[in-house]
């Protein structure tokens, strides 16, 4: 592991800790409108959602793995579905402390 994502993992175990384990983090504040407006050409997840073809969040991951990263690489700033996500966790973690 980077020193980053050992970074990022020991911050998640804190929180966890912290927090009993029990609070589950909602796509709407990973994807949070001003991560959207920084890194996408949308102004919410769900916009984004929507022009991807899907009907839901969950639904994405039905899309297929290319066709997903395919409109991430088009349409943000990064070159993959993964790495939006990983992006999207992390500052999620900086902005708690």
């Amino acid at each position: 592991m980077t020193k980053e994502k050992d970074e990022l993992k020991k911050n998640l175990e804190k929180v966890v800790e912290e927090q009993g384990g029990q609070q589950a983090v909602s796509y709407q504040d990973l994807f949070n409108p001003r991560f959207m407006q920084k890194n996408t050409h949308f102004t919410t997840i769900d916009v984004f959602v929507r022009e991807l073809g899907a009907r839901s969040f969950p639904e994405i991951e039905q899309l297929g793995q290319k066709v997903v990263d395919d409109f991430v690489k088009k349409e943000t700033n990064f070159n993959s579905w993964e790495e939006m996500q990983q992006r999207a966790v992390s500052e999620y973690m900086t902005s708690l402390f």
